[in-house]
């Protein structure tokens, strides 16, 4: 055949034409042939809050709200690839065992896995059923509004879907995509291997990952899944036992739960829950505040109350607040190691430790009271049985329940329960002080009082000697009081500012307060602390100055009545406690009574520095408890410089607006 002979240009457009098919075939076969693009929601770690990825852990129970891929429901591939064969009965075939587990709308599942091990569960999305209706009654529908979407949105397999008088809006909003929460906790942890010494080399517990996908290409998230999507998602450790997440999801999530392996320090598995709801975190976890006050410690107990979650003081809503009290208290004595290191933030765990620790001897109970602050309801717990000079763990919690429980302070608790900010806690060195409350006469007073070992064992005597005590002075002051015209018109009384009711409360604060002085340790360090019974000995015998008996020390201490004696002369002639220190009574105490009672009664407070050697001054701030008042608690975990540096600047913007106002007059 004779060749083809090309003009130069025909041979130019000949090379072009080859060129540009090569080109088109090459990008042909490298572009994916799908339909459609499956995005998987990956995972940021919990404390990575500058992540762009799409997912984010919420520890602190705070909801971050997450864009979804949008992407279809695909019902193939979830159980893996199963040959489908004309000829043969799938029986024949063998059916393959499930590796997914359901999960259905708040409700918690619980369970076991072994190091290494990957457990892997679904929420799936519920299916709505085909609604007919003309356009006019569609608008109708619409025009109805509907903006509060149903708590049961995305709700387990076993449902059906929605109802077929489901409205039309609410129907679309299915369709769009709701909210899911997703949470966890850790029940129970491997332990650590103990040397033949009898030590551990065990440090941090090993925690639990998830992983979380909306992609159909990713059903079982993990960090074995071999997805090219998963190659991005990153695996959430739990968080001392605790996760909460939330996800925007118009399909299926797939949730994984992966073990890590162990080393030779640890042995044993873990046990967990996992839930998701429509609703809100299932289990939850506040590490800001410990929701708790501490009233006082002894040698052997402790004295705790909640902050006010009653709304009300009426007699009714306090006795079913007193029937079915939510809160609870778990303590664990203090250590590098304890039952629960780890699950600090898992309800779970808090309970299951706390009532399977062999090694608890300690009791705890609780009760409802009116006692302190706005006489709102407050939960009050009692800690005996404590080791003296000991330090300990405790946490507050509310046990949650399956329809949710809205209280004033803490928010909806549901059925995973709520677990509050740690506390530590120390008890007191000997037996000087002791912790009493629910007196009947001097209802207000709740702390340690000067005490001995003749009353450790004896709470009740001990209540009734400085209650007795106490009444028989009220009633003087009562037959005292009943010479003044408390009944007469407002022009006639003492006073137009205060009357004979504002006398009677503002005696019995001051009186049950000085005659019932607050004890502390013999120990304790603060500066606004008085000295007090320094010549009796410890209870094991030994004397607080046996070293010390220069003349100067005499005269200014163990011969002035002020560190040699006790506040109420009772105390040293019938309680008989060794040295220990006073927390005075607020000054205001004593201003109050003058203020508030009759002239004709002659009450005086100490001026000069007397006031200060028997009264003390409260915290400015508020944040210490520097001396003793009817009520009073002592925060627990508090943070005060960010207060006080709040308090500078505003002086600083008072100043500079002063010196400008100056300087614009001149």
């Amino acid at each position: 055949m004779q060749p083809l002979n090309l003009t130069p240009l025909q041979s130019r457009l000949l090379k072009y034409v080859v060129s540009t098919c090569l080109c088109l075939t090459l990008w042909a076969s490298l572009t994916p042939r799908h339909g459609a693009y499956a995005t998987e929601l990956p995972l940021a770690l919990h404390h990575d809050p500058l992540s762009q990825l799409e997912l984010h852990a919420l520890p602190s129970g705070d909801l971050v709200p997450i864009e979804d891929d949008n992407e279809a429901m695909d019902n193939t591939g979830s159980d893996g690839y199963v040959p489908d064969f004309a000829l043969f009965d799938r029986s024949l075939v063998g059916r393959q065992e499930p590796e997914v587990n359901k999960l259905a709308n708040n409700q918690k599942k619980v369970m076991p896995i072994t190091p290494g091990e990957v457990l892997y569960f679904v929420l799936e999305k519920r299916k709505p059923r085909i609604i007919r209706t003309d356009e006019d009654t569609l608008e109708a529908l619409d025009a109805r509004g509907g903006d509060n979407v149903s708590g049961e949105e995305a709700a387990g397999p076993e449902s059906d879907g929605p109802d077929d008088n489901e409205e039309p809006n609410e129907l679309r909003k299915r369709q769009a995509g709701s909210r899911v929460w997703i949470s966890t906790n850790t029940c129970r942890q491997p332990v650590p291997n103990v040397n033949d010494n009898g030590t551990t080399a065990a440090t941090n517990p090993p925690q639990l990952v998830m992983y979380v996908s909306t992609s159909t290409q990713n059903q079982k998230p993990g960090p074995n899944a071999t997805d090219h999507l998963a190659t991005n998602s990153t695996g959430v450790v739990f968080d001392h036992g605790y996760t909460g997440f939330e996800v925007q999801a118009n399909a299926d999530v797939y949730i994984g739960i992966a073990a890590p392996k162990l080393d030779k320090d640890w042995f044993g598995s873990w046990e967990f829950e996992v839930a998701v709801s429509t609703d809100g975190l299932f289990h939850s976890h506040n590490n800001t505040t410990p929701f708790l006050y501490m009233i006082d410690t002894d040698s052997e107990s402790a004295l705790f109350i909640s902050f006010e979650f009653g709304a009300s003081n009426a007699t009714e809503e306090v006795e079913g607040w007193r029937e079915h009290n939510p809160f609870n208290m778990y303590a664990f004595q203090a250590g590098d190691r304890t039952p629960i290191t780890g699950m600090e933030h898992s309800y779970c765990a808090l309970k299951e430790q706390f009532n399977s620790n062999s090694t608890k001897d300690f009791t705890i109970s609780k009760n409802v009271t009116m006692r302190y602050g706005g006489r709102l309801p407050n939960s009050q717990f009692h800690v005996q049985d404590l080791d003296t000079a000991t330090t300990y763990n405790a946490f507050v919690v509310v046990e949650g329940t399956q329809d949710g429980l809205e209280l004033p302070g803490v928010g909806k608790v549901r059925g995973g329960g709520k677990v509050f900010q740690q506390i530590v806690f120390t008890t007191k060195a000997d037996d000087s002080c002791q912790v009493i409350f629910d007196l009947d006469f001097c209802d207000s007073v709740a702390y340690a009082v000067p005490s001995s070992s003749t009353f450790k064992l004896n709470d009740t005597g001990l209540k009734e000697l400085y209650d007795n005590q106490a009444r028989s002075y009220y009633q003087n002051f009562s037959r005292s009081l009943a010479q003044i015209a408390c009944d007469t018109t407002a022009e006639a009384q003492y006073s137009l500012a205060r009357n004979c009711t504002d006398c009677e409360n503002d005696y019995k604060s001051w009186l049950c307060t000085v005659a019932i002085p607050r004890c502390e340790d013999w120990t304790a360090n603060g500066t606004w602390l008085q000295p007090r019974n320094i010549n009796a000995p410890f209870p094991n015998g030994t004397l607080t100055f046996d070293n010390n008996v220069t003349k100067e020390f005499n005269e200014t201490h163990r011969d002035r009545f002020a560190y040699s004696k006790s506040r109420n002369p009772m105390i040293d002639e019938l309680i008989k406690p060794g040295p220990y220190k006073e927390m005075k009574p607020c000054q205001d105490l004593c201003f109050d009574i003058v203020r508030s009672c009759p002239a004709k009664l002659n009450f005086a407070c100490p001026i000069g520095p007397a006031v200060d050697h028997s009264y003390g001054r409260r915290d400015p701030s508020g944040d210490t408890l520097t001396c003793n008042f009817p009520g009073a608690v002592v925060k627990l975990n508090v943070k005060a410089e960010a207060g006080a540096f709040r308090y500078n600047i505003k002086n600083v913007v008072m100043v500079a607006s002063l010196v400008a106002t100056m300087l614009l007059w001149l």
